[in-house]
C-alpha cells in the first residue's frame, strides 16, 4: 500500500519530458556533427523544472555560470597547463564563485562541460563554439517542453469548493460542540487539504509566466489561517466545563457564518450581527459567582476569536484588487 501510495506521487508528465528531452537533445546534438553529445542530454535533464518560471530563472543562471566558467578555464588552462590540478584549481575558484554570486544552480553542469576542455587540452574558438551549442540545444529544449505545461485552475478550484464544504461542515460541529455535546474534532484532514491546495496554486503560479495568479494563493493562504483560528476556537470552548444560558446565542451566531459560508461574502453582514452579539453580552446581568465569571470570559474570548476569523476575510476583501474580482467572482 505504501508503495502504491508512492507510485501517485510521481509526476507522469515530468518523466516523460525528461526522457524524451533528453534522447531529442543527444539526436539533434549528433546530427549537428557536435563532440560530447550526450552531454546535451543531461543538460536538459538539468533544464527541466517543475514550474516555468524556476526553469528560465534557472537557464538565465547557467547561461552566467557558463560564461564565467568558460572565462576562468581559459585563464586557469593557458596558464597551468590541462591537468587534473588545474581542473581541481578550476573547480575550487568556480564553486567559490557561484556561491558569491548566487550562480549555485549552474555549478555541475558546467563543471562537466569544462572537463571537455581538459580533454581535448586545448580551448580553441571551435571547441568553444561546441559547448556552445550544447548548452543551448540542452537548455532550449528543456524550456520549450517545459511549455507543455497543464492549466490546473479549474481543478484547484474544485478542490477549492470541497475545502470550503469541509469548513462548513466543521464550524457546524463546532456548533454542536457548543451546545453541549459531547463530540471530538480532528484538525488534521483539513490542515493537510489545505496545505496540498496552497502547494497547488504555488505552481500554478509558477508555471503562469504571464498571467498574474496571486488571488488564488492569497485566497488560500487566509483559508489556512481560518483554520488555525477554529482550531483555537475548539481548544478556547473546550475549556469550559458545562456551559451556561450565553452559550446559546455564540452557537446560534457560529450557525450563521456556517450557513453563509462561501467564497464571495465579504462578511459585512456578520460583522454587523457580531457588534449586535457583543451589545447583547454588555447588557447581560453581571455573573454571581467566580465559576460563572470564568465561563462567560472564555464564551467572550470565543467571541474574539470568531471576530478574527471574520476579520481574516475581511481583510482579503479589502485587499483584493478589482480586475482579480472580475476574473474570479464573474
Amino acid at each position: 500500500m505504501r508503495m502504491i501510495n508512492k507510485l501517485k506521487t510521481v509526476n507522469l508528465l515530468f518523466l516523460l519530458k525528461t526522457g524524451i528531452g533528453s534522447a531529442l537533445a543527444i539526436i539533434i546534438a549528433n546530427a549537428l556533427g557536435l563532440l560530447y553529445s550526450p552531454s546535451a542530454g543531461i543538460i536538459t535533464l538539468l533544464t527541466i523544472q517543475n514550474t516555468k518560471k524556476e526553469t528560465l530563472t534557472i537557464a538565465v543562471k547557467r547561461i552566467v555560470a557558463f560564461i564565467l566558467a568558460t572565462a576562468l578555464s581559459y585563464l586557469i588552462f593557458r596558464g597551468f597547463g590541462y591537468t587534473a590540478l588545474a581542473y581541481g584549481a578550476f573547480v575550487s575558484l568556480f564553486v567559490a564563485l557561484c556561491f558569491l554570486l548566487g550562480l549555485k544552480d549552474g555549478i555541475s553542469m558546467n563543471a562537466v562541460l569544462m572537463t571537455h576542455y581538459l580533454i581535448e587540452k586545448h580551448m580553441d574558438l571551435s571547441l568553444i563554439f561546441n559547448e556552445i551549442c550544447i548548452l543551448f540545444i540542452g537548455m532550449g529544449i528543456g524550456i520549450l517542453l517545459n511549455l507543455i505545461m497543464p492549466k490546473n485552475v479549474t481543478k484547484i478550484q474544485k478542490e477549492q469548493l470541497l475545502l470550503e464544504e469541509e469548513m462548513k461542515n466543521t464550524l457546524k460541529s463546532m456548533v454542536e460542540i457548543l451546545r453541549n455535546k459531547d463530540q471530538r474534532l480532528d484538525f488534521a484532514p483539513l490542515e493537510h487539504k489545505v496545505e496540498q491546495l496552497l502547494i497547488s496554486a504555488y505552481e500554478e503560479a509558477g508555471n503562469r509566466i504571464l498571467a498574474d495568479t496571486r488571488y488564488l494563493v492569497s485566497y488560500l493562504e487566509m483559508r489556512k489561517l481560518q483554520v488555525g483560528v477554529m482550531k483555537d476556537i475548539v481548544i478556547t470552548i473546550n475549556q469550559i466545563t458545562s456551559f451556561p444560558v450565553q452559550a446559546e446565542p455564540v452557537a446560534e451566531f457560529m450557525e450563521h457564518i456556517a450557513a453563509s459560508f462561501h467564497e464571495k461574502n465579504n462578511v459585512t453582514g456578520l460583522l454587523t450581527i457580531l457588534e449586535q452579539l457583543k451589545e447583547h453580552f454588555r447588557n447581560e446581568p453581571l455573573p454571581q459567582s467566580r465559576e460563572e465569571f470564568e465561563k462567560r470570559a472564555i464564551l467572550y474570548q470565543v467571541i474574539k476569536e470568531l471576530e478574527y476569523f471574520l476579520m481574516l476575510k475581511r481583510n482579503f476583501i479589502l485587499e483584493l484588487e478589482e480586475k482579480d474580482m472580475k476574473i474570479y467572482w464573474k
